[in-house]
């Protein structure tokens, strides 16, 4: 292998004799795990809708980082081998040279860390949890929020390093809950080019802010964000047969519809938001795989239900997709449910919501009627 000439990441070769699938994209990652570690990253960037070439051979991306590109991003997952000096060299070169880079490794080095705008003083052997010290900073913000990185595995021997900063870089979590001298873990350098990450993120697979997504997902889809430098929405999937609190959370996000998290009796997520004026409740139920694959929405109104039979009645008769009836408090309830078994377009999800607010327009004026 030849050295990579400083400064330079690019070199045309056929990246098709490298024999690694995808090569040739603008974004390119060496995920490389130890044992049952979480390779966050590709998952990231295929929920994101980015094409990547991924590789979890060192040659293939050495080869790839210095005879193709350019590159967009270049993201470096490595917890199982050490990295060779020429491969480390072209990654320092490719900062050198303007591009924008991510790492987190097992074995760094002074040398490693230099140009990250870091200064490696020790490794650690057993997990450490992440505390955030800027919290407004878009790498725990955009697109998710990132409140505590709290490992939830320890595969192999070392796992992760203790650092400070040198000129350029800036400390934005640490080994301690609040800023500490020579306890920092996630480092941004050369401008908000470069993100170092001290641990190993396929150990963070917890869920803190109980959003259904693991964390180090999360952080990583940041870390593309931030360092592509542009708005990225998440695309929705084609079909959902089962969805998490955080694509509830999104959902009504995107409808503009304002909600309080709550939990039924039962432990079920439950969101509250008002439709056409009235508090609705959105619940989601678990199936024998405790997936969350069906939904209600219900609401309730303080009027006798004795008085309000005939209505409930010709409800129920005349209309599909909803049912009123008797609640246990003796008032009078309107709900429906959704199921997403054999897969739903979230699109129906967002007209099942918006067909339920037009009943209860329709419903309170058959209420009316009553009066």
């Amino acid at each position: 292998m030849k050295r990579v000439l400083a400064g330079l990441c690019v070199v045309p070769l056929f990246l098709g004799l490298l024999g690694v699938s995808g090569l040739g994209q603008s974004i390119l990652v060496l995920s490389e795990q130890c044992s049952s570690s979480v390779a966050h990253f590709p998952a990231a960037l295929k929920g994101l809708g980015l094409e990547f070439a991924e590789t979890s051979d060192e040659f293939d991306f050495f080869v790839a980082l210095t005879e193709g590109g350019p590159w967009d991003l270049v993201i470096v997952d490595e917890y199982s081998r050490r990295l060779g000096g020429e491969t480390l060299d072209a990654i320092a070169d490719c900062i050198a040279g303007g591009r924008r880079v991510y790492m987190n490794y097992w074995d760094w080095y002074e040398e490693t860390a230099s140009p990250f705008g870091a200064l490696w003083l020790s490794d650690y052997e057993e997990p450490l949890p992440i505390y955030v010290w800027d919290d407004a900073h878009p790498l725990f913000t955009t697109p998710n929020v990132v409140m505590l990185l709290q490992p939830t595995a320890d595969t192999c021997i070392v796992d992760g390093a203790f650092f400070a900063t040198t000129e350029g870089g800036v400390a934005l979590a640490g080994y301690s809950p609040d800023p500490a001298e020579n306890q920092a873990a996630i480092i941004v350098g050369n401008e908000g080019r470069t993100v170092l990450f001290g641990g190993i993120l396929g150990l963070f697979s917890g869920d803190e802010d109980d959003d259904g997504r693991a964390d180090g997902l999360e952080f990583a889809e940041n870390v593309i964000a931030f360092l592509l430098a542009t708005p990225i929405v998440r695309p929705w999937p084609p079909l959902w047969t089962a969805v998490t609190p955080a694509d509830i959370d999104r959902l009504l996000s995107e409808m503009e519809l304002g909600f309080e998290p709550a939990t039924s009796e039962e432990g079920n997520p439950v969101w509250v938001l008002e439709l056409a004026g009235v508090p609705v409740e959105l619940v989601v139920y678990t199936d024998e795989e405790d997936r969350y694959n069906s939904l209600r929405l219900s609401t309730s109104w303080a009027v006798s239900a004795q008085t309000a039979s005939p209505l409930i009645y010709a409800w129920n008769l005349t209309r599909r997709g909803t049912r009123a009836y008797a609640n246990r408090e003796g008032g009078l309830s309107l709900d429906a449910d959704l199921y997403l078994v054999g897969g739903v377009n979230w699109r129906s999800v967002w007209a099942f919501i918006e067909r339920f607010e037009q009943a209860i327009t329709e419903f309170e004026a058959h209420l009316r009627l009553l009066q």
